[in-house]
């Protein structure tokens, strides 16, 4: 329900006694019901209590009064948190009703349509854990209407003040009004809900989204499990911050984690606007891949293209920063293979002899230029122009032609 305080009447926060933030939505909505049938149910009493005045009928007039307060107390329990007690006392209080209008105005002033309400009452208030409880309402409320039935010609009426012909109006047809405010509350209380799941559901996709590219996810939806998949053309883009060991030796940690998760903050939106996949960040070290979706041919180009404009971003920022971030890009084409490792905190990662060969471009690099290998370079000749660095020394790698773009 709305939780506007300065809009919210004196009906809803009636509706929302008893809700609590650590109830689901499924809970508050069984809560709901529970609130708003307990204030119809006094509303239907406060009407008969009110011709009962009208026709100085004052036997009727204090059963009404009663049944209001058992109404009321409904209220009370789920104010004192006790759910499944409300939703029992809820189910009480109807059957207290129908009796006392039963005794009063016998079977023929319509009452026995209330039978219809109590049946399939439970099961829109009682929470799931009492389920059984709604279960044994709703068969009592069954059996009820059937020997009410059966038995119709001992109800007659012990106050004869009240007319059959009105007495059937406003009892049917305040069930009929019961009932559609209970069906049309339930509606909206559903809509809410679906609302609800669906926002949640959105957050969760964007979270996956944010950590898993969008064919490992349909993949862990559908099957709970991914198969590493080989691609064939990819571009390694490997970033990082010379001096670093020095540097976090003289910042204070939480300024050193201010800063990284501002730049790489800005890398992330340089990697969606270049269509560059963000891998993982290791310490200061920042991986991105490109041509891991199968359909982007230029995959070296938009690499070199994010880190053009990394390079740029870093260098408009050291003008108006003390700490002056000093950056290495390494960028290499090859063959990976990509999945998820682990069974719990699911870890897109990158495997392959190119990993370790982008890595190895990036450190023999130099700080603001990007360092690229003789695969990346024949993939980006046209479009970009670049100076031979020769055949360079690369641990572990031996020599390997490399090359600065301009």
């Amino acid at each position: 329900m709305p939780v506007d305080n300065k809009k919210e009447t004196l009906f809803q926060r009636a509706v929302d006694i008893g809700a609590n933030k650590e109830f689901s939505v499924t809970e508050k909505r069984y809560l709901h019901v529970t609130n708003i049938a307990a204030i119809l149910g006094i509303l239907f009493n406060a009407l008969w209590m009110s011709i009962a005045i009208s026709i100085s009928e004052t036997t009727s007039a204090v059963w009404n009064v009663i049944l209001s307060l058992m109404f009321l107390l409904v209220l009370v329990l789920n104010q004192k948190a006790r759910r499944v007690t409300a939703s029992a006392w809820l189910a009480i209080s109807a059957y207290f009703s129908l009796f006392a209008f039963l005794y009063l105005s016998g079977y023929n002033s319509g009452i026995a349509t209330v039978c219809f309400l109590i049946i399939i009452l439970p099961y829109m208030t009682f929470p799931r854990k009492a389920r059984w409880l709604a279960h044994g309402f709703s068969l009592l409320a069954c059996l009820t209407l059937i020997a009410i039935v059966i038995f119709q010609s001992e109800f007659y009426a012990h106050h004869n003040d009240m007319d059959p012909y009105l007495s059937q109006i406003v009892n049917i047809g305040m069930t009929a009004l019961i009932s559609l405010a209970l069906i049309w509350s339930l509606s909206v209380l559903l809509d809410r809900s679906e609302d609800s799941l669906i926002a949640e559901q959105k957050k969760s996709d964007d979270l996956l989204h944010n950590i898993l590219p969008a064919n490992i996810i349909k993949d862990l939806k559908e099957s709970g499990k991914t198969i590493p998949k080989r691609h064939e053309n990819v571009t390694i883009l490997f970033t990082d911050f010379e001096g670093f060991t020095q540097l976090v030796a003289t910042i204070p940690a939480i300024t050193l984690v201010n800063e990284l998760n501002e730049i790489f903050g800005r890398f992330d939106e340089i990697m969606e606007e270049t269509s560059v996949e963000k891998i993982e960040t290791i310490g200061d070290a920042y991986m991105a891949a490109c041509g891991l979706g199968g359909e982007i041919t230029n995959h070296a180009a938009s690499c070199i293209t994010a880190a053009k404009k990394m390079l740029s971003y870093l260098e408009e920022r050291n003008n108006n920063h003390d700490i002056k971030w000093r950056m290495r890009v390494g960028i290499h084409s090859g063959t990976v293979v990509a999945g998820v490792v682990g069974k719990k905190k699911f870890a897109y990662d990158l495997f392959g002899d190119t990993i370790n060969t982008a890595s190895r471009i990036e450190s023999a690099g130099e700080t603001g230029k990007i360092n690229i290998s003789s695969s990346t370079y024949k993939l980006i000749i046209k479009d970009f122009s670049c100076l031979s660095r020769g055949r360079i020394f690369a641990k572990g790698k031996g020599e390997l032609e490399m090359y600065f773009v301009e």
